[in-house]
């Protein structure tokens, strides 16, 4: 059995961001609430009973330390939560039911972090959801964390699982910095970056877009996933996806392999574009 150990954070500058923006909120809709009523004397109070919210949620995780621990072995995931050293409710998930794994990282606004969860899609098409809530945050390097324990265990999305195993395979260090990495597998072909630059998943969007010209069919365009196809060829794609150890981009029955270079790869070039 394999176990992660986490303490929680407070969050403190999260919860500040969110009681100024809904007094600010508040203040405007005051000025309806004395002149009109009506509708913004409801969101006057909603927005009185929010910044309490947060006041008490500030006070409450200053006095409480929450911490979760993640337990897997062969037969199930389990995890649970400690407030002060008191266990609540533990939850098991039986590994055999799960269909698939996928991690969500919550952006509040921009690169605000809001929150991190894990959802477990489980064969009988319901959800089960490890989560650090509204009152606590994994914070990202807790969530990044979490995310590399599950692929070591082969918990994850099917495209992160392939580049885990790639990176055991290959024996590759994750936590060297820039180092890129190819293998050859029958129709497929996978290149793996490690970097810690944050527009690195970019870059390498900008470079298939511009090499792959037959490629224009968009299946998928997150800020960490994408995958085209192309009209012409069929049973084809490249997939582009970022997650805890580094990129990755598989290329599927793609005839023509083009270079992909790293920002550092380009040096002075890297600014271009950006």
């Amino acid at each position: 059995m394999q176990k992660q150990k986490l303490t929680l954070d407070k969050a403190y500058a999260y919860k500040i961001f969110m009681l100024v923006a809904f007094s600010l909120f508040a203040s405007v809709m005051y000025q309806g609430h004395i002149q009109t009523g009506g509708i913004y004397s409801i969101l006057f109070f909603s927005s009185l009973a929010l910044c309490a919210y947060q006041i008490s949620t500030v006070i409450y995780v200053s006095f409480v330390k929450r911490v979760i621990e993640i337990s897997i072995n062969d037969d199930e995931i389990t995890w649970q939560t400690f407030d002060n050293n008191k266990a609540s409710k533990i939850i098991k998930v039986n590994l055999e039911n799960v269909k698939n794994v996928r991690t969500e990282i919550n952006y509040l606004v921009g690169n605000f972090y809001s929150s991190f969860q894990v959802v477990f899609e489980l064969k009988d098409s319901s959800e089960v959801i490890l989560t650090d809530g509204t009152t606590y945050d994994f914070g990202l390097k807790k969530a990044e964390e979490v995310c590399r324990f599950l692929l070591d265990n082969n918990l994850g999305e099917e495209e992160d699982i392939t580049f885990a195993k790639l990176i055991k395979e290959l024996n590759i260090n994750p936590s060297t910095n820039n180092q890129k990495f190819t293998k050859k597998d029958g129709t497929s072909y996978y290149v793996g970056i490690i970097s810690d630059n944050k527009r690195e998943f970019l870059s390498l969007r900008i470079q298939l877009e511009a090499l792959y010209d037959k490629y224009k069919k968009v299946e998928k365009n997150k800020n960490n996933e994408f995958l085209i196809k192309s009209d012409e060829i069929k049973d084809s794609y490249i997939h582009l996806k970022s997650n805890a150890l580094g990129l990755f981009v598989h290329f599927y029955n793609v005839s023509r392999k083009e270079e992909l270079k790293t920002l550092k790869e380009m040096g002075k070039r890297r600014k271009i574009g950006f």
